[in-house]
């Protein structure tokens, strides 16, 4: 396991947010996980929910990542794809129905250039633009004509200018490189945009002027058009289409007049939304804060405004909770932190955009030292915290998760005790150094 102290560097080149787990590929090429892992979504090789970044492996050669509802996909440079989590209905695309703890190669292919993972379905496009889906499929969201999962990649017709997909819960969009716009799958609350009630189990084009990118949520859609128009459709309870005040909308609305927007991210019943001037803007459910306006208010068909930064880059919408990127390379997030899918080293929601610390891998270790361990003790801790080794220890130090030294101790000794009374609740790394090793432990204040 690879244990990290974090800084403020400027160093986030990605980043996917599924249903409440987190993932991003530094710029250096390696990938990291948090949150939720009831399923091994993580890919950490446990089950058990991280709080902060964790680094997956060694690999260096990440290149893009997309989370889903429990489970994650990964792309490296030398184009195979990579996948982990929940299995149930295949939708890792191994050819079984089995949880992965950590990453697996997807076949042997090599020429995977985009993914999107849905709740339990799954959609990507190869180098040549052909189409490829598998996963869960009882509304036909794979596309094939049937409603049978699939366990393995299956194409979809024969046409080879598929250009970006995204899977929603029991839908998917597509849209190809001459900019129509198609979609399949689950329509029961008209999320497929096409005018009608009727569930597809086939792609059917959604007419109207060339798309430029679309994000399929769970049960509603949104597109940005090529011409920086912004439309929506499906279910609206929450105002997340930002436009329309009918409940059920089932053909494109257009949100506004503005003409400047560039990228769209769909979470559960919310929408974020960013425009060509690096502004980033949000409307609709904001039970957990997700909007990031500073409170838990919905804003009902009303696209708001979010601070007044204007170097927005990347921006990630999960079930409840938002990953975004700034142009410096700077990681933010907010809302839901139920299962610490925002980073911060804590469970508490956060309903304006908190600033989530670079990084640094310190140890990969195992928890080993020289095939020895080093024990801590009690953990979590309410004070003392005795530290054993059978060879020497010489220092111990504690970094709070922003990578801020709170203490240090010299012991020159096989057993030393470090004084957590003066901490503040939350978590803390702690860093053991022995002759020419050095050991990192998570602990816990309580």
């Amino acid at each position: 396991m690879l244990i990290s102290l974090q800084s403020f560097a400027q160093c986030w080149q990605s980043v996917s947010a599924g249903w409440s787990h987190s993932a991003g590929i530094k710029t250096d090429g390696t990938l990291w996980m948090w949150g939720r892992n009831n399923s091994g979504q993580l890919g950490n090789g446990t089950t058990t929910d991280g709080l902060i970044p964790t680094q997956i492996g060694t690999a260096n050669n990440w290149l893009k990542v997309a989370a889903g509802g429990y489970q994650t996909f990964a792309i490296k440079t030398d184009g195979t794809l990579w996948a982990w989590g929940d299995n149930q209905y295949g939708q890792l695309g191994d050819l079984t129905v089995i949880n992965k703890l950590t990453p697996t190669q997807i076949g042997t292919a090599n020429n995977w250039q985009n993914v999107s993972a849905g709740g339990f379905h799954t959609l990507a496009i190869k180098t040549d633009g052909t189409l490829w889906t598998w996963g869960r499929n009882d509304d036909g969201q794979l596309g094939d004509g049937t409603v049978i999962s699939k366990a393995f990649p299956i194409q979809i017709g024969t046409a080879t200018n598929w250009q970006s997909v995204s899977a929603g819960y029991g839908h998917s969009e597509a849209i190809k490189t001459n900019g129509t716009l198609w979609a399949w799958g689950d329509n029961g609350d008209v999320q497929l945009g096409n005018g009608t009630g009727t569930s597809s189990k086939v792609p059917i084009q959604i007419f109207g002027a060339a798309s430029q990118n679309v994000s399929a949520g769970d049960i509603h859609t949104i597109e940005v058009k090529a011409n920086g128009t912004l439309w929506a459709w499906g279910w609206n309870y929450y105002g997340q289409l930002g436009g329309s005040t009918a409940t059920f909308q089932s053909s494109p609305i257009q949100i506004g007049t503005a003409t400047n927007w560039q990228n769209i991210s769909v979470g559960h019943t919310y929408s974020i939304g960013k425009r060509t001037d690096g502004t980033l803007w949000a409307w609709g459910d904001n039970d957990y804060g997700q909007l990031g306006d500073g409170t838990n208010i919905d804003r009902k068909n009303i696209p708001t405004q979010i601070g007044t930064a204007n170097n927005w880059l990347k921006i990630a919408a999960g079930n409840s909770h938002v990953l975004a990127v700034k142009t410096d390379g700077t990681l933010w997030a907010w809302g839901s932190n139920m299962y610490g899918q925002l980073g911060d080293g804590s469970n508490v929601d956060k309903n304006v955009p908190t600033t989530i610390a670079c990084p640094t891998t310190l140890s990969v270790d195992d928890f080993t030292m020289s095939n020895n361990t080093v024990k801590a003790h009690p953990n979590p801790v309410n004070d003392k915290l005795i530290i054993s080794f059978d060879q020497k220890i010489s220092l111990v130090s504690v970094y709070n998760v922003l990578g801020q030294e709170m203490l240090n101790k010299t012991i020159n000794a096989n057993e030393g005790t470090i004084d957590f009374s003066g901490l503040a609740t939350g978590v803390y790394l702690v860093r053991v150094n022995s002759n020419d090793d050095v050991k990192t432990l998570k602990v816990i204040k309580k």
